[in-house]
């Protein structure tokens, strides 16, 4: 569940429909991982997660590249630049769970990479997420 928040809050941040500056991006078949870690009451271990998709030069222009569905959470803050974004979520799950997140993404061209920071409520407790994610165009789709 977790790695799956890291992926939404790279996706979260760059779901919008306009962009200042189109990011440095190039299409392609990408790869991404990401690595969440966790400082609670409890220990919880480590999560890594690595996945691929193919982003278009559409996906990049429209700001839709690494978009998935990400109806718990609102955008706050989002400054996107062609080197980069930083952005901030507040997001609310049906299972109490409460977040809020700061990233901050660097764009390369065919490599991206960045961190999320985040808060996190939960029915176990409070605990805080860190996220540390690599991207990188693997070839054509």
């Amino acid at each position: 569940m977790f790695s799956r928040i890291a992926v939404a809050a790279l996706s979260a941040g760059l779901a919008f429909s306009a962009i200042a500056e189109t990011p440095n991006l190039q299409p392609g078949n990408w790869e991404h991982t990401s690595t969440v870690t966790f400082n609670s009451e409890f220990p919880i271990p480590d999560q890594s997660d690595t996945s691929t998709n193919c982003i278009t030069e559409e996906d990049i222009n429209n700001g839709d590249a690494f978009v998935q569905d990400m109806e718990e959470c609102e955008v706050t803050h989002r400054d996107v630049r062609s080197d980069g974004m930083d952005y901030s979520l507040n997001c609310d799950s049906a299972d109490g769970t409460s977040m809020t997140m700061e990233a901050s993404l660097k764009f390369m061209g065919d490599s991206m990479e960045g961190t999320v920071n985040g808060d996190m409520e939960t029915p176990m407790g409070a605990m805080q997420m860190n996220v540390t994610m690599t991207g990188r165009r693997i070839g054509d789709c």
